[in-house]
């Protein structure tokens, strides 16, 4: 799985619900286990245009695939 910064993501929640995120990293060492950095598109995008550092979290390596383009 290559994860890049930018990369259109879908990440399955707790209760396998699937959300749709942006990927701020690539695979990092978590506490437990590997983690993505990710957040919303709004948030991407508001950060992309205001030159800041998105507000994200950690999701599981595990439950983030990138999503193919359309």
């Amino acid at each position: 799985m290559n994860i890049q910064p930018g990369a259109r993501v879908s990440a399955r929640t707790a209760f396998n619900e699937v959300v749709f995120m942006v990927a701020v990293s690539g695979p990092q060492a978590g506490l437990a286990f590997p983690v993505v950095w990710v957040c919303s598109q709004d948030e991407f995008d508001r950060a992309t245009t205001a030159g800041d550092e998105p507000d994200a979290i950690a999701w599981p390596l595990d439950a983030v695939e990138v999503m193919e383009p359309a």
